[in-house]
């Protein structure tokens, strides 16, 4: 089997400039800030695939959390983005992801796949499914509501 031309690490702080390109955006200054303690997060983990050069070819962000009624953890892979269509590297990273997950004794895993369709495709063809969970806005200028797509076009409108 032949080597890839990348290797999978864990993320640096010295990283933090070039992971704004897999995310998509420019990040605001608290993004910035949010990123950097992410990167300390011992309840979190940031996987790069480095290029010979050290340039990065995807990301994966992985954060753990232990439950109560369910029981064990569950690791949530909040990004999981490549630069271009690097099926192998986004592959290759959601492997790794599921790897440090049972390490870490997960029972479960679930990705935040956006709308990315080629990743949802290659999520149900491992076995992936929907899930009971269900996911709210919050409004950040509200402490006390969450926002719902509903509710947003009822101030909107």
């Amino acid at each position: 089997m032949e080597r890839p031309a990348y290797r999978v690490r864990r993320a640096r702080r010295q990283d933090r400039a070039a992971l704004e390109p897999l995310v998509g955006r420019t990040l605001t200054p608290r993004e910035r800030r949010g990123l950097r303690r992410l990167l300390a997060d011992l309840r979190a983990e940031v996987y790069v695939a480095a290029g010979p050069d050290e340039t990065l070819l995807g990301v994966v962000s992985i954060t753990y959390h232990r439950s109560l009624v369910r029981g064990g953890g569950t690791a949530l892979v909040e990004a999981l983005r490549v630069d271009g269509d690097a099926s192998q590297v986004r592959e290759h990273l959601l492997h790794v992801a599921e790897r440090r997950a049972r390490e870490r004794d997960c029972r479960r895993v679930a990705v935040w796949a956006d709308a990315d369709d080629a990743l949802r495709t290659g999520l149900i063809a491992r076995g992936y499914r929907g899930s009971e969970l269900l996911v709210g806005a919050l409004d950040v200028t509200d402490p006390c509501g969450v926002v719902t797509d509903r509710l947003r076009e009822r101030q909107d409108g």
